[in-house]
């Protein structure tokens, strides 16, 4: 597969799961490509990226508020990372050029 056509099939990947009426399966079917290849762009998105770096985020402000004296200023700046991949996720949302 060439590099436009690759790149044809990343958009229609795109439309149909943005849809969110179908299950990597279907889609891979649809457009002719692997699982692999749909589960392998399904991580590449960056809302998806970025929910993955917040929920490691978040266990680790977890661990740290169970013993949180030393690690206060640590806690402030994972609060505040927290808030800002929150805000990096919601305008990912609307990213798609579908």
């Amino acid at each position: 597969m060439d590099k436009k056509e690759l790149e044809r099939k990343k958009r229609e990947f795109e439309k149909l799961y943005f849809t969110g009426k179908y299950m990597q399966k279907e889609i891979a079917e649809k457009i002719g490509v692997s699982r692999v290849s749909i589960n392998r762009w399904v991580n590449d998105l960056p809302t998806v990226r970025y929910s993955i770096i917040r929920a490691n985020l978040a266990k680790e402000l977890e661990r740290l508020s169970t013993n949180p004296t030393g690690n206060e200023e640590l806690i402030f700046r994972y609060v505040g990372n927290l808030n800002l991949l929150d805000t990096m996720i919601r305008k990912a949302k609307y990213m798609p050029k579908v």
